[in-house]
This record gives structure tokens, sequence and C-alpha cells, in this order.
């Protein structure tokens, strides 16, 4: 029986979110087994394959990032893929391109990205998307106000992002902003997130859909999703939503329109569908 390991920082109250522990959750359904926590070069005895959920979260690149465990790895001979979450190339995060070069140097790595650029210059015809696992709760939906919200980061690293917020405040359309600057918990971000209908979710540091489209969708909300049109060939749960890729394709007239809502798709069935096992 095939052994696998992960590294996968996912406790909520750490990282603030669901994500992490979303992979975990699905993965484990997926695989129909538990997964051993690696943590250092140690925890590879006995693994087969070894899954990264995040290679750029810094704790995680403290425990792959080194001589000695890519060494071990590879002396082993354990199969590692790789979760990616951030844009590599041409990204607001230089050191990006060194995470990548060292992933190079596992004998074994398959890595599923998820900036669709970087999937071009990759050659990969599939990307990771930020789904939610089948057995993830959040809040039960609430009856929301006949508004937009924007909740999340706004700084130097979402250039894009601003520029998205300021056209937004011009539209005449009832808009609030929440700049959470990392000080909300997971729940009052939620909480939050479930009290408005539409949330504007404007792209950030790459050209993927992020975790916060899912959750409104599964807190009953509607995502106004800014898109490119390289990207909607491959999202087809955007029909969810309202998708612009210019502010001046928003109608006010949006607030009284409703989506066709496919949120009953899950990580779990995003991975039997790429048939995770054969990526190895």
């Amino acid at each position: 029986m095939a052994n696998f390991g992960i590294i996968c920082n996912d406790d909520i109250q750490t990282v603030g979110h669901c994500l992490f522990l979303n992979f975990r959750k699905a993965l484990t359904n997926h695989l129909n087994m538990s997964l051993k926590d690696v943590k250092s070069k140690d925890d590879l005895d006995g693994l087969n394959y070894l899954i990264i959920v995040d290679e750029h979260y810094t704790p995680n690149v403290n425990v792959w990032k080194n001589d000695n465990f890519i060494q071990t790895a590879n002396e082993k001979n354990i199969k590692v893929l790789v979760f990616n979450f951030e844009k590599i190339y041409n990204s607001q995060f230089p050191w990006n391109i060194d995470h990548q070069n060292k992933l190079y140097t596992f004998k074994f790595i398959q890595q599923l990205v998820s900036d669709i650029d970087d999937a071009k210059i990759l050659k990969q015809n599939v990307i990771n998307k930020q789904f939610l696992s089948k057995d993830t709760e959040l809040l039960q939906p609430s009856i929301k106000k006949e508004k937009v919200l924007f909740i999340g980061q706004v700084n130097n690293y979402y250039p894009t992002r601003k520029n998205i917020i300021s056209q937004f405040k011009d539209l005449n359309i009832p808009f609030d902003i929440i700049i959470t600057d990392r000080k909300y918990s997971y729940k009052e971000y939620l909480t939050k997130l479930n009290e408005y209908k539409y949330i504007l979710n404007p792209l950030g540091t790459g050209k993927f859909i992020n975790l916060r489209f899912y959750e409104t969708l599964k807190l009953g909300g509607i995502p106004i999703q800014q898109v490119t049109a390289d990207m909607v060939g491959l999202y087809g749960e955007l029909t969810s939503s309202y998708n612009f890729e210019k502010v001046e394709q928003i109608s006010p007239q949006l607030l009284n329109e409703t989506p066709y809502n496919t949120n009953n798709y899950y990580l779990e069935d995003y991975f039997d569908l790429l048939k995770i096992k054969n990526l190895f």
C-alpha cells in the first residue's frame, strides 16, 4: 500500500482561512486514507509520495526548501506533488522564482499552478483551483443586504485591486469596503461576507479565482468577479457570478438579476476529474 505524506499548515486560527484545510480534507477523501504530516526530513521515512499544499507559504518553505530535505526525498525516490496558489513568473514577489528553481531539484516533481500565465509558460493544460471540500462547514446563509461589499487586503502588492475598487466607487451602486489588514479572525471575516448579497472580487496577484469566490457561493451570495478573456474557458463555475474585464462593463441593473448558482461542485470532484494519483 502506498504511503502519502503532506506538508500542510491548516490550522485556521493560525493561517486565517480554510484554504489549506480544504485541501487536506479533500485529499483525504479522494485518496481514502490518512496523510502523514511531514515537518522535517525525518518524517519522510516510509513514504512513497509527498504532497505540498502551497510551496510558497513560509512555514512550508522552512520544511521543504533545504538541500538535506530534498536530498533525502530523492534518495528515497519519493514522488512529490505540489499545489500552488501564487503567481510564479513576473510576480509581485520576486523570490517566487527562487522557490520555483529550488523545487525543480526534486527528482520526481509534479506541480499544479494557479496562475493562467504560469500554466502557459509551463505548458500545463490544467490549473489548481481553490474549491471548498465537501466537508467544509462555513456559516448558515443569512438574510443579506442588497449591497456590494469588498472585503480583503488592499496594499502595494495589489495595484490592480486598488484601481478596480477606486473605479467601482464611481458607479451608482451601493458599495461598502472593508480593508481587513489581517485583523479579522476567519469567523469575523465570514460573518461580514455573509451579510452581503454581492461580493466584489477583483483579481489579486495573479490570473486565478481565489477562495473568496467559492466562500461567497457557499454562503448564498453572488460574486462580482473580475476575469480575463483567457480565464473564462477554464472556469465553468463563472456561470454562478457576474463577470467583468473592465469596470465600465458593470451595470447598476445587475442588482436586479440572479445568475445560476452552481455551488454544488467540490474540490473532491475536481480531484476525481484530475485523477490525482495519476499526476504522480
